[in-house]
Order: C-alpha cells, then structure tokens, then sequence
C-alpha cells in the first residue's frame, strides 16, 4: 500500500489537514485507531463563532446551541458578562462532538480521504532514518503502509512526534487533567457558558458549565496536574454539582475524563513529518480550548503538504512553510497566553475577587491587554505589583 499522505488520528485536526491536503491532488489516508470517529467525546464542546467564517462545516446538524456569551464567577461569587464575540475560542457554539468530528471525516472523505479504522499505529517506517511510512495493527494483522509524508494528529504527548525524535512529553505544570458529566435535569435558564475560577474548587484551572440545551449541560473541570492527585479532578467537579441548585435533579447520562497541553508549542517539522493539532501543543495555555486553531491550523498544514506533494520536496527546509505560517496566525498569541497563564498561577483567590470585582462593570468593547490592566490598578492598586509581568507581555 502506497500513499503520498498518511494521517494518523481522525480528530478535527487530522480530518482537515487530510482534507485540504487531498483538495491539491494529494492521495491521503487517515488511520484512525478508535471503532467511530468522535468517540469517546473529549472535550468541553464549545468553539468559536469563527468557524462561521470557515467553509469546514455544512448544515448545523453539529450545533446543539448558540452561546449569547460567557460569564467568569471569581472565588467569593462576582460575575464578569462577556458577549459571544469577546469570550474567546471556547463560547459561541456548543457543539456535539461526535457529530463535529464526524462532518469532518465526511468532508475529508467527499474530498477523496480514504479512512482505516480500527487502525493503530505502532511505528514508523524508516529507511536508514528517513521515514518512508507507518506500520499499524489493523485488525490484530500488522501491516506496512508506505507514504512521502506523514501527518502526527495523534493527540496529547504524541507517538508518532516520539518516533520522529521530536521531545513530546509534557510536564505536570504543562498539563491539565479534566472531568465532566453530560446532566441531563439541568435548570439552564439562559445561552451563556459560565466558566468558574478558585484555588480550592479548579487549582490552576477552572470549571464550566455550557448548555446544550433546556435541560441538558456539560459540567466539567480542569486542574493543573502539579497541583493535583489521583481522583482529585472527578472529586471537586462532584462536590461543586452537590452545592449547585441547578443540578439538584441532575442524573449523568454520560462521564468522561482525559487531559489537555497548556504548554507552549513544540517543533513540529521533521523530513517526511509534520505534527498537527493536541499534538504540536496548538491549544491555548489560558483555556485548554483548542478546536479553532485545529480547524484554522490544520488548513495550513494540508495546504503546505498539497504542495510537497505537487513538487515533490518532502524536506524539512520545505515543510518549514507550515510551521512559518501556523506561527504567524497563533506563535506570539501562544506565547503571551503562556506567560499570562504562569502569572496567573502565582494569584491566589483573593487577587481573583479584586480583579473580577474591578471587571464587573467593564466596557468591554473596549478592550485590550494594556488598557484592562489600567482599569484594573486604577480601582485597586494594590494590584500593581502583581499585574506588573502582565504589563510587560502587553506591550
């Protein structure tokens, strides 16, 4: 078996890197390791009202509802409203998933993808040292599928970036393990995402609850591994439901836990390789939240592979374009996000209380890094020494 391009993983950054890639002329495959695509679901399912600016997707089968906005509760209960269009990459839509992903494994394919499933990769095919394809178990049956270049979409501390000597380890304060039951007998009163912060309820994380309906919502936790322990995720997401009056009827009708890089990008270029997604740490290091940058990414990277493959230049100088151009869309927004997401862990739940409590009435449609900071120390400047590696990031 001989393809130009072998995808593994079928997630949203796989799907469309495989899709794009194939639009140039590309003979791809994805190999997909799970029996269905999008499942288990791993993820808050909030995206980006973005994606509406994006041919990704067709009809709306994959929306379970749109988002009005986002509220942030601090430690002692203050709200910040944010509307839709200044909450970020996590509210717009909430999505379902399986479906999300499914779409777009159906867009690959109506571009020419082919899909193994059940396919697991277990190594790559080397050449003295160049990489010439995958060997995979398929169906209990090892086989060797060559390929010019390989696409890692294989998700948090990926294996095949591993097999390619790229450093895809994560360290505990790098890495957020997350919980979250679907409910069903939710009292979702409005279309708003509430996103909740503190050190004793999410440490160095926070916990969501987004609609998906009148009585059905996602409410799920992340938590920074170095502060955390066996079963600690599951444990506060359970105590933080029992003290919460909407989900005093709530019964889960599905459970999931998995976890998530809050790190800053890694090298995601080799000869013949290129890593995409999860896997090449595309996710923002404040939210966890990482489907638009799949989505806007992984065009990228199809695009940039589509002409390897016209040229026939499979070299790392060449496929040096993607990794040029994913850092010009999102490297310096990565790297603030990171330094802001270190700053922030050194806050405890009173510093949380003053700033929620100096953005309570804030004009957001006028926001930037620098004046929120203003408006923060103005009203307590208290906060002007902790705020102060924040200034710098901004300027």
């Amino acid at each position: 078996m001989k393809y130009d391009v072998i995808v593994v993983g079928s997630g949203p950054a796989g799907s469309v890197t495989a899709r794009f890639a194939a639009e140039a002329g590309a003979k791809v495959l994805i190999v997909e390791r799970r029996q269905e695509i999008g499942t288990p679901v791993l993820c808050g399912e909030g995206i980006s009202r973005k994606i509406d600016d994006w041919d990704m997707l067709e009809g709306t089968r994959w929306i379970a509802g749109r988002m009005e906005g986002a509220r942030i509760y601090s430690p002692d209960g203050t709200m910040v409203k944010l509307s839709a269009d200044m909450a970020g990459n996590e509210t717009g839509y909430v999505i379902y998933r399986d479906i999300f992903d499914q779409e777009l494994a159906r867009r690959a394919a109506k571009a020419g993808v082919k899909i193994m499933m059940n396919a697991q990769a277990i190594g790559l095919l080397k050449d003295e040292g160049k990489i010439k394809g995958v060997k995979i178990n398929h169906f209990d049956e090892e086989r060797d599928i060559e390929a010019d270049v390989i696409i890692g979409a294989d998700g948090v501390e990926s294996k095949v970036g591993k097999w390619a000597d790229i450093d895809t380890t994560l360290k505990p304060k790098d890495l957020e393990t997350c919980a979250q039951y679907t409910l069903t007998n939710v009292d979702c009163k409005d279309a708003y995402c509430d996103f909740y912060l503190g050190k004793k309820i999410a440490p160095g994380g926070y916990i969501w609850v987004f609609p998906k309906g009148k009585d059905v919502a996602n409410v799920g936790i992340g938590i920074l591994a170095s502060l955390s322990e066996a079963g600690m995720a599951k444990k506060l997401l359970d105590e933080f439901i029992a003290k919460d009056s909407r989900f005093a009827h709530a019964e889960p009708v599905r459970f999931l836990a998995g976890a998530v890089p809050v790190a800053n990008p890694i090298e995601t270029v080799r000869d013949n390789l290129i890593l995409v997604g999860d896997a090449a740490r595309h996710v923002d290091p404040i939210t966890g939240g990482g489907l638009t940058h799949c989505l806007e990414i992984g065009k990228i990277a199809g695009e940039v592979v589509g002409k390897a493959v016209q040229t026939q230049d499979f070299s790392q100088d060449f496929l040096m374009e993607y990794e040029m151009r994913w850092k010009e869309v999102i490297g310096k927004k990565m790297k603030r996000n990171y330094r802001v997401k270190e700053t922030l862990l050194d806050m405890d739940d009173k510093t949380f209380n003053m700033l929620a409590d100096s953005l309570k009435d804030y004009k957001f449609e006028e926001l930037s890094t620098l004046s929120l900071i203003k408006a923060l120390v103005l009203k307590h400047p208290t906060l002007l020494m902790k705020l102060r590696p924040l200034m710098k990031i901004s300027e």
